[in-house]
């Protein structure tokens, strides 16, 4: 479905679409392009998993229905309590803010980007 998508001259989708991203930064920025987003840290029932979303509802092509992105926090652990998350409970949700998800961003620590060699280049080993 995904290579037909791909050649697709137009693509009008009518109904919900989650797009489930890697990082923190990504889920910020589907937060800044959706009009009138939510913001939702849930925790599952079942397995206590940590999940934060944004979502929004919309009208328009390409997209006519709820469009949301989804960040699992289990790996973010250090974002997920910069929200003030920590005491969450299993089964539990809590809306949150587009400016508390920038704020808790500002908060994490900025990596050098890693100095080994490509696979491949010289000094690789």
């Amino acid at each position: 479905m995904s290579i037909l998508l791909r050649i697709s001259r137009e693509l009008d989708i009518v109904g919900d679409v989650t797009a489930t991203v890697d990082n923190p930064s990504e889920l910020l920025a589907w937060a800044m392009v959706l009009a009138d987003a939510k913001v939702h840290a849930w925790r599952a029932g079942d397995s206590g998993h940590r999940y934060l979303e944004v979502a929004a509802d919309r009208d328009r092509p390409p997209v006519r229905g709820r469009v949301t992105a989804v960040l699992v926090c289990d790996d973010h652990r250090e974002f997920w309590d910069a929200l003030g998350l920590r005491e969450l409970g299993t089964g539990t949700r809590r809306d949150l803010s587009i400016a508390a998800l920038s704020d808790a961003w500002t908060q994490m620590p900025i990596a050098p980007p890693e100095t080994r060699p490509e696979p491949g280049q010289p000094g690789d080993r």
